[in-house]
């Protein structure tokens, strides 16, 4: 057995009917052998590596009397036609088709009951305007985020796919071993109270560090009286920051990675500057647009993760900075700046309790009390009546560089897809793969309907940025000085 930490169990805690907390992602795939079954190949090869992953053979186990955190307990009855599923688009078969599609199936929650995970292949993918051939398919995967974060699904898919169209040998099932015992009631709850009293005990060996943090956290604060400001104050209140319902929009698009590197390197910002300063552009003309833009810059929930390079576990490590996105700019150079400078404040910031971020907590009742929260939340309007602490998730999740196959079907995208939640009704999450920055956004259909509209504005914006920055440096570009000749006498 092996007990969720606290991070963990917190995504399921959160979820209702209304907010499912699984993260998933969107793959079109294009065969490399005419004449293949894509469904049967696709399904051998998942069958054949399953027992790789190990998050695959676990299904919840509920501590006695839900006083702590439940356990993941493998088990050896994998239901193949639940989790492994057959969609056809009918003709024409276009994105347009496939992302209804992605909406309807994001919006189900998975069943408690077993593995917390499903593929769907979608077959009959084609779109001429986005140079998607005919007998493309898709692949939408989703697993609940108490397995795994970002960075666990991405080495999930890893073990999944191949880097060549050849497919590898699967490991042997000798070497990899599951548990079939699962333990009592006394047990569980032998284990529950063991970890409130570790827990005690670890606070106060973690007073120092924690005293240590809080300090650079005022210190910081007051050596930056702006940044002390922002983040006493609320974020404006928009449209996004509303109780969701249960059914999802989905958009979806890609910008070059090559062109987006380049443009850091120009500016002397980051990749993850560029995404938020044109997402904040996107954002800004999004609300103009609707009549609904505030004053005060709109405030993005960031991601950061605590994964420890080379570490492929599939829990959650994972906190989350605050950062403003210049939504109150409009010239899309000083927008970038703002933003640049936002994010090295929000940073710092998080370095200083980087160390000391809870991942795990316990305490006596936690499924119950927080459960309890989370339905409220679904069944009032508390969350319209209080203020907004963000606006927005964006997300940047490294991808690979290099081309991924399933089954010899070559990987042409790789589209992620979040979650939305109570208060914050947009998530915007983009991800790397090979030459591209694909992206996708997820909303709560009543809050943001037009998603799609949002996802291409953010293509307009990153151009519009590559145009100012093409005009500064034709601008800052010195003038050559005229040649002088003389004559001979």
């Amino acid at each position: 057995m092996r007990k969720l930490t606290g991070i963990d169990a917190t995504f399921l805690y959160m979820e209702t009917d209304e907010t499912p907390m699984h993260i998933s992602s969107l793959l079109i795939c294009e065969p490399t052998r005419d004449g293949e079954n894509a469904y049967e190949a696709l399904k051998s090869q998942i069958v054949n590596r399953l027992h790789e992953i190990p998050a695959f053979h676990r299904k919840l186990m509920h501590t006695p009397f839900y006083i702590d955190h439940p356990v993941w307990v493998d088990t050896d009855v994998v239901d193949l036609d639940y989790h492994i599923k057959h969609i056809s688009l009918p003709e024409p078969g276009n994105l347009e088709q496939l992302r209804m599609v992605v909406q309807g199936l994001h919006s189900l929650v998975l069943d408690r009951n077993r593995p917390l995970w499903q593929f769907y292949i979608v077959e009959g993918v084609e779109d001429d305007a986005f140079g998607i051939k005919k007998g493309c398919f898709a692949l939408y995967t989703k697993c609940h985020h108490a397995c795994l974060d970002g960075g666990g699904g991405i080495s999930a898919m890893d073990i999944l796919s191949d880097m060549k169209p050849v497919p590898r040998s699967p490991m042997p099932k000798s070497e990899i071993r599951f548990s079939n015992e699962k333990p009592g009631f006394f047990e569980l709850l032998g284990s529950a109270y063991g970890k409130f009293i570790q827990q005690q005990f670890d606070n106060v060996a973690a007073l120092p560090a924690l005293s240590k943090a809080l300090g650079n956290v005022v210190k910081n604060a007051f050596e930056d009286g702006e940044g002390l400001i922002k983040g006493l104050r609320p974020a404006p209140k928009t449209r996004f920051n509303v109780r969701i319902q249960k059914q999802r929009a989905y958009a979806a698009n890609s910008l070059s990675l090559k062109e987006t590197i380049a443009l850091a390197k120009a500016t002397g910002t980051s990749v993850n500057d560029i995404a938020l300063s044109i997402c904040g552009g996107a954002l800004r003309r999004y609300l103009d647009g609707h009549k609904e833009l505030p004053n005060r810059s709109l405030v993005a929930a960031v991601p950061v993760s605590l994964r420890e390079l080379g570490d492929k576990g599939a829990g959650n490590q994972v906190a989350s900075m605050t950062c403003e996105i210049g939504t109150q700019i409009t010239d899309p150079l000083k927008r970038l700046k703002a933003v640049n400078k936002n994010t090295k404040r929000a940073k710092k910031q998080m370095s200083a309790v980087k160390e000391i971020f809870p991942t795990d907590y316990s305490y006596f009742g936690a499924p119950i009390f927080i459960s309890a929260m989370a339905q409220m939340a679904s069944k009032t309007d508390i969350v319209n009546r209080m203020p907004a602490a963000i606006n927005v998730a964006i997300s940047n999740v490294p991808g690979p560089r290099k081309h991924m196959y399933f089954a010899g079907s070559k990987v042409r995208t790789y589209f992620p897809v979040s979650i939305a939640t109570h208060g914050c009704a947009l998530n915007i999450t983009l991800q790397s793969y090979v030459d591209r920055l694909d992206f996708g956004l997820v909303a709560c259909k009543d809050a943001v309907p037009d998603v799609q509209d949002i996802a291409d504005l953010i293509v307009d914006e990153f151009q519009l940025l590559q145009k100012a920055v093409k005009e500064r440096d034709t601008a800052n570009k010195p003038t050559p000085k005229k040649r002088t000749t003389t004559k001979a006498k």
